[in-house]
């Protein structure tokens, strides 16, 4: 490849890059008591999707180069994650946890089952899009992306009959459901 083709090969990357970035606003609705515990949760949902889509699209290089390049941010947002459900849930923190992660991912799958033949070609620029946003910005990125499924967060309870503690939102089903006292 020429130099001039990959100055004009960066440069598009950069201008791509820069229109993802400015498209990231604060769209994606915040549930949690605070931005690092929400910013943790975005993250990790967007892990999650790449996850999902790398399994089912056959994409698991395109995941690979996700998971190496921003590995130090994943994992200190997999440690808020943690360290939520701990303050949580105390020593039922890990059973807690794992149903959450077994959930987002079958949540998340759910897209695929419903999209069909269209969920591959439909989900996979996301690849790219995560590509190029600097890491400090991930959680920006996956904040505008909403990936979260609206049930499953933390959330603050508020009112006369909620604590004001942050507790995990889950459909009444699940068995780690949380429920308001009435």
């Amino acid at each position: 490849m020429s130099t001039r083709s990959m100055i004009a090969l960066k440069a598009g990357r950069a201008l791509v890059a820069t229109a993802v970035l400015v498209g990231m606003t604060a769209a994606a609705q915040a549930r949690c008591a605070s931005p690092s515990d929400q910013e943790a949760f975005d993250v990790g949902a967007l892990k999650s999707e790449l996850s999902v889509l790398a399994v089912a699209c056959s994409n698991e290089e395109d995941y690979n180069h996700f998971v190496e390049r921003d590995r130090s941010e994943l994992v200190r947002s997999d440690g808020v994650v943690n360290a939520w459900f701990k303050k949580t849930y105390g020593r039922a923190a890990q059973p807690r946890y794992d149903s959450y992660i077994t959930l987002l991912a079958n949540e998340q799958g759910l897209k695929g089952q419903h999209e069909g033949s269209d969920f591959c070609p439909r989900q996979k620029p996301i690849f790219a899009e995560a590509a190029i946003v600097p890491v400090p910005q991930l959680a920006q990125f996956a904040a505008v992306k909403d990936l979260l499924p609206k049930d499953m967060a933390c959330v603050i309870e508020t009112g006369a009959e909620g604590s004001g503690r942050s507790t995990p939102a889950r459909r009444e089903s699940h068995p780690t459901a949380t429920h308001k006292k009435k």
